[in-house]
């Protein structure tokens, strides 16, 4: 007897008893973290790696994922993206690790309808989404201070904005918006009455990891979450060290042949 599997446009499938689970949490104030391609799931990803109790609570899945399969330690899987959960913390991280296969506006709606209202169920209290921006352009370029990360507050939220961090508002952003699910999520998730933010860390180029180590460090501040993530913090600076060596390899090479070194990035909206 073979167990039914089918995937739908938006399809939850547990790890774990979910009667069980959701009675367990039931009077929890959980905090959810999410974060989606191509920089915002590093964050919640090494989160879940970093808390010794985390455990994979659920699988999502969608035909609006890649039509793929992928290289899982010995074995391969259907792309799905994933929740944990650390109990100690009262966290839950949703590592977000496909984009849709093409942008398809109906999909990026739909998965976050869907997640917040599962977030809804397991007693979210607060909601974060994290990415990158890169401020390339006016009225970015005119601003002296140093900010860390922006933070894009939704419906209903009521935080101080940490140090390091400034709240993204009309007046100094413009004409910026929050694109895909990092603004969608949080944005459906207000509607129904969690608390929600979107963190953007400054980066400099599409790939900049220091941006990653900035929205980390933004969260916890506003999360009031103890985490020591120094470790982490050091890889992404690693990791961002390595990508600027290879750009820099590159531009060398490209000045060498007399070609174009590429252009300022025209879009200064991200997620």
């Amino acid at each position: 007897m073979y167990k039914e599997f089918e995937i739908e446009e938006f399809t939850v499938y547990w790890n774990v008893d979910e009667e069980k689970f959701k009675a367990k949490i039931k009077n929890y104030e959980n905090i959810l973290i999410a974060g989606f391609p191509p920089m915002g799931n590093i964050i919640p990803y090494h989160i879940k790696e970093l808390l010794k109790d985390s455990e994979k609570i659920l699988n999502l899945y969608s035909y609006n994922f890649p039509p793929m399969v992928e290289a899982h330690e010995e074995e391969f899987e259907i792309p799905h993206d994933e929740i944990w959960y650390s109990e100690e913390k009262k966290l839950f991280c949703y590592v977000g690790k496909y984009p849709e296969t093409e942008y398809i506006p109906k999909a990026a709606y739909k998965q976050a309808e869907c997640v917040a209202k599962l977030s809804k169920e397991l007693c979210v209290k607060e909601l974060y989404t994290v990415g990158v921006i890169m401020p390339a352009q006016e009225p970015f370029r005119k601003m002296k201070e140093e900010v860390e990360a922006y933070i894009g507050f939704f419906e209903g939220s009521k935080k101080e904005v940490p140090d390091g961090g400034k709240k993204m508002a009309r007046k100094n952003i413009g004409r910026h918006s929050i694109i895909r699910k990092t603004g969608l999520l949080p944005g459906f998730a207000s509607k129904i009455g969690i608390e929600s933010y979107s963190i953007l860390g400054v980066g400099k180029y599409p790939e900049d990891l220091r941006a990653c180590a900035g929205t980390l460090r933004a969260f916890k501040k506003l999360a009031g979450l103890e985490l020591e993530t120094a470790r982490i913090e050091e890889m992404l600076e690693k990791g961002a060290e390595a990508v600027e060596a290879r750009i820099r390899e590159q531009r060398e090479k490209a000045t060498y042949r007399g070609e174009g070194v590429g252009t300022e990035p025209s879009q200064y909206m991200y997620g």
